[in-house]
């Protein structure tokens, strides 16, 4: 019986103790996509004279026509000359195992997510040989790790209301936010569905709460798109403001853009957030009645709502 091989750690991108850029187990196709991706960010950031990325950004990132995809995160940094550029640590796993639970990786990658932040931000004080030697030896999750993640979604989803999910989005904005926030990403996601491998033309920017996380949303995307070969590509964020920027397919620059400076305009990013009244009143009347009963009741948990949108 053959051996599984573990899974390969990639390193990419430029650190403080390096001028030039620094290329660990990443010479894959869709490592190579990533590089390009990241490259193409900076160069559009630099030409709208925009600061790149200010904090770590997790990600699942897809390609058209790939196979795999790569879980990883990405920690702004610079070269020993100052010139800034992201610093990238993944790890490439199948799509077509990683797309029925794509909702669950950011809780069963959480080790490996934390130990690569650790990693990224003690990058300064590490030469090359020795970040490429702490980057083989980070944790990557088992099968354990997706019961656990299971579960832990199941009870999110349990245990949160409506509010728990939306506060961020309906906060200081006009009676009526919450139809429109879920609304849009219904009809996003609808749209999307059967476009697996697709560049994405929807990304939608969905603020959270410290409390359910990404899992919710990404939960109701797995359930809308329905897509069995490949994830979308999608970046989580911490901190003071933690969002998720769900992209519809394979992520182009400008979800780079986005991550550098959100908020920002753009045709492909679709906030869940408006300050218009008639959007508000076009969407609460575009969901049906069962729906906005749902989404009007006070008790209703989110695994009751989720029902409810996805039938």
């Amino acid at each position: 019986m053959a051996v599984q091989q573990p899974p390969r750690i990639g390193l990419l991108g430029k650190t403080p103790r390096q001028a030039e850029f620094v290329r660990f187990n990443a010479s894959t196709p869709l490592a190579l996509h990533l590089y390009a991706w990241m490259e193409a960010g900076v160069e559009r950031a630099r030409k709208a004279r925009m600061d790149l990325p200010s904090e770590p950004a997790h990600f699942v990132f897809t390609a058209p026509g790939q196979k795999q995809a790569l879980v990883g995160l990405m920690a702004p940094s610079v070269d020993s000359v100052g010139r800034a550029f992201p610093l990238a640590i993944f790890t490439e796993v199948p799509s077509a195992s990683t797309a029925p639970r794509f909702a669950l990786t950011p809780e069963a990658y959480q080790p490996f997510l934390r130990a690569a932040g650790a990693l990224a931000h003690a990058a300064a004080e590490l030469d090359v040989p020795q970040l490429t030697e702490r980057t083989t030896a980070l944790p990557v999750p088992g099968p354990g790790d997706f019961s656990v993640a299971e579960r832990l979604r199941d009870s999110v989803l349990a245990e949160h209301h409506l509010a728990d999910l939306l506060g961020p989005v309906t906060e200081g904005s006009p009676t009526g936010g919450q139809y429109y926030a879920l609304h849009t990403f219904l009809t996003a996601c609808i749209g999307e569905r059967g476009r697996e491998q697709s560049a994405a033309g929807v990304v939608l920017d969905c603020p959270l709460t410290a409390r359910v996380g990404p899992v919710a949303w990404l939960e109701l995307s797995s359930r809308l798109l329905r897509w069995p070969h490949q994830p979308p590509s999608f970046f989580w964020s911490e901190g003071d403001k933690p969002r998720l920027l769900l992209s519809l397919g394979s992520a182009s620059p400008s979800v780079f853009l986005a991550l550098a400076q959100p908020g920002r305009p753009g045709a492909q990013v679709w906030p869940l957030r408006t300050e218009r009244p008639a959007a508000i009143d076009n969407a609460r009347k575009g969901l049906t009645a069962s729906a906005r009963q749902v989404i009007d009741s006070p008790s209703t948990t989110l695994d009751q709502l989720l029902r409810a949108l996805s039938r």
